[in-house]
């Protein structure tokens, strides 16, 4: 994927927390101050884990997370000036029962792209590339791990808002290299980079199924879509949960360039390169970021903020987070 003459910023993992005496989870090294002050998701991982191990007969669950599940959920590197972050895409399962590498957001998901983004921050990168690996770039919420922890949803939500939000209005420019499905909040993800680039040979899909998973989704979701998708949309896409791929999403903007899959990081990396002079210095990624949050100020405004229920607890998903067949 043309990386072969880059500097490397490798992002080990250390041990963080431990779930029910012997599930031990990961993060990344480096962990910014958000996860020691306010947002502390190491501890509310180690309790929704408790939680599910014991509702999972205890042992089990601890041998579904130590057989499978991987505690690096991401790698990033320095290619010329540009991050780029790669969700891994291995098999094994969490021990609510996710797959691994449907990239659902859930705590540890967030706190490691938070960490990427705090280490993009630091080696000074002038844009930043996300890419996925397999056929997911994000699935949308963990909806198994809010259902193991309805209590939670809202400040988990809350927290998803606020790393769409950061997104949003980075102080670099960001560019999504759609690897594969990106739907409900895995939309909203994609959606909140500066730029999309997805695959023309591609059969992943674009949808948001609010309509058929019952969830009413938040308003500072709804002013995210609405800001990067043109108006003819809003009724098929929030309304009606159509599905897109990727021809029809060029078509309209949604997504930029749709190079073939071969070529999807190489040309995500380019156009990054390509806009790295929008970030810089101090000054132009300050001023980069204030022009994002006026662009964008009714999102900025309600993402993260007084938020409400969207009815987790009555969702109408089958046990693997997908829509309940009628």
């Amino acid at each position: 994927e043309g990386h072969t003459s880059t500097s490397h910023l490798q992002l080990r993992c250390s041990a963080l927390c431990r779930c029910a005496g012997s599930c031990r989870l990961a993060m990344l090294h480096h962990l910014s101050q958000r996860c020691l002050g306010r947002r502390c998701q190491a501890a509310a991982l180690a309790r929704g884990c408790a939680r599910v191990l014991a509702s999972s007969g205890g042992a089990e669950g601890r041998r579904g997370l130590s057989a499978g599940a991987p505690t690096q959920l991401l790698k990033t590197e320095m290619v010329d000036g540009v991050a780029v972050v790669t969700m891994l895409g291995p098999e094994g399962q969490f021990p609510w029962g996710t797959r691994v590498f449907e990239h659902r957001i859930n705590p540890l998901l967030m706190e490691q792209v938070h960490s990427a983004l705090d280490a993009a921050e630091r080696e000074g990168a002038q844009a930043v590339v996300v890419a996925g690996e397999g056929k997911f770039f994000c699935n949308g919420m963990d909806l198994q791990y809010i259902s193991a922890n309805v209590s939670e949803s809202t400040k988990i939500q809350t927290d998803a808002e606020e790393l769409l939000s950061r997104i949003l209005t980075f102080k670099v420019p960001t560019v999504a290299a759609l690897n594969g499905h990106f739907t409900a909040a895995g939309a909203m993800l994609a959606l909140a980079f500066d730029v999309r680039i997805m695959a023309s040979d591609s059969k992943s899909l674009f949808f948001v199924p609010g309509i058929d998973i019952g969830l009413v989704y938040s308003p500072g979701m709804t002013e995210l879509m609405k800001a990067k998708m043109p108006q003819p949309l809003w009724n098929d896409v929030l309304c009606f949960g159509k599905r897109y791929q990727c021809a029809e999403l060029h078509q309209h903007g949604v997504v930029n360039a749709a190079p073939p899959s071969s070529q999807l990081v190489s040309k995500a990396i380019e156009i990054a390169a390509e806009l790295k002079a929008k970030g810089k210095d101090a000054k132009t990624r300050e001023t980069l970021h204030g022009i994002k949050r006026h662009l964008y100020r009714e999102a900025v405004a309600s993402l993260g903020r007084d938020v409400e229920d969207m009815g987790f607890a009555s969702g109408t998903w089958d046990p693997t987070g997908r829509a309940t067949k009628s």
